[in-house]
């Protein structure tokens, strides 16, 4: 069957993940490295991600990793700089300036960013302990901490726009293609009141991707985190929702782990409980988390892939799969 019109229950076969869009020449490296005073001893593409070109380097100068950005524009790039530069010593990446002190550059007419790389590697989501998924809640609790200024953009998936913004721009290819997504994202914001509710709630600079493939660990701990490209103002509930979701799910078992979402919830939770409107709005934060990573499966996978080679190599409906288990995780955030 056409995995774009795979029903409900039918599992995609899951390809590899290429993050190499843009296939670049160790000259071409070169011509880019040159902007940053440095030369490339050593290049390897990085096969984590799916949306950008990602190159890890050994340089005349340390270890690097060089970022083309495939998705998104320089407002974009903007936003995510902006808010590293807000969170310097914070164990996110540092960005490093090309010449004139310039954040990123132009190459092949997308923006480059050049990033100190950090220590650590990926652990797979199965085997992070809880200790250190209490790090992680811990993490987000000090990242929701830092001051966040009125003028800061919002982060890229946040609730209020998130209709308009996103769905609204491709609503009849998504009705077309997954109308399991659409009809799911619909039903949600057909009251209306997600937008307003959501903006209501404590906002707070969140990362909005806390997934395992963008968390370092190494025994002298973690997490160091990476890939803030979603990161912004927003709804700080939000946040815990994407990692709950994110971390929390058991794919084996086909159920959330109550002890994962619980390490989560008590590492964020470490700084500032939740409100009463944030425990009232937790059901809807995590169906929202959910549909939204249905939905992104959706747009890069299905109807805008950055390449050919990416069609089809991520199931839409497969995080909808998760929606009936999350009623284990209602009550969690209230105790």
């Amino acid at each position: 069957m056409d995995p774009k019109t795979a029903p409900l229950d039918e599992k995609f076969d899951e390809r590899p993940r290429m993050a190499v869009i843009t296939p670049l020449s160790a000259a071409q490296i070169d011509g880019i490295m040159r902007a940053y005073g440095m030369r490339a001893l050593r290049i390897d593409p990085i096969a984590e991600g799916t949306t950008n070109t990602l190159y890890r380097l050994l340089t005349t100068r340390g270890r690097f990793v060089l970022r083309l950005t495939e998705r998104g524009g320089e407002d974009d790039v903007r936003r995510e700089l902006d808010v590293l530069r807000r969170l310097v010593g914070r164990q996110v990446p540092d960005v490093i300036p090309a010449a004139g002190g310039k954040p990123f550059i132009w190459a092949f007419n997308k923006p480059a960013v050049l990033f100190k790389e950090l220590p650590g590697a990926v652990v797979p989501k199965a085997s992070l302990t809880l200790d250190q998924l209490t790090a992680v809640g811990r993490w987000m609790a000090e990242l929701h901490a830092v001051e966040t200024p009125g003028d800061l953009p919002p982060t890229l998936y946040h609730p209020a726009s998130f209709w308009t913004q996103h769905v609204l721009p491709v609503h009849e290819a998504l009705r077309a293609l997954h109308p399991e997504v659409y009809e799911s994202i619909d039903a949600l914001y057909a009251g209306g009141d997600v937008p307003s509710a959501f903006d209501e709630l404590p906002q707070a600079i969140v990362h909005g991707d806390l997934f395992a493939e963008n968390l370092l660990f190494h025994r002298e701990g973690g997490p160091w985190v990476v890939d803030l490209e979603t990161a912004g103002r927003g709804p700080r509930l939000f946040d815990l929702a994407i990692a709950v979701f994110a971390l929390a799910y058991d794919d084996a078992q086909s159920a959330y782990d109550p002890a994962r979402a619980e390490a989560l919830i008590n590492g964020w939770s470490t700084l500032k409980r939740a409100t009463p409107e944030e425990v009232e709005r937790w059901a809807q934060a995590l169906r929202l988390a959910t549909i939204r990573y249905a939905f992104t499966r959706a747009v890069h996978f299905s109807i805008r892939p950055a390449i050919p080679e990416l069609r089809g190599a991520r199931d839409p409906n497969e995080p909808l799969r998760q929606l009936k288990a999350q009623s284990a995780l209602w009550g969690m955030l209230a105790r």
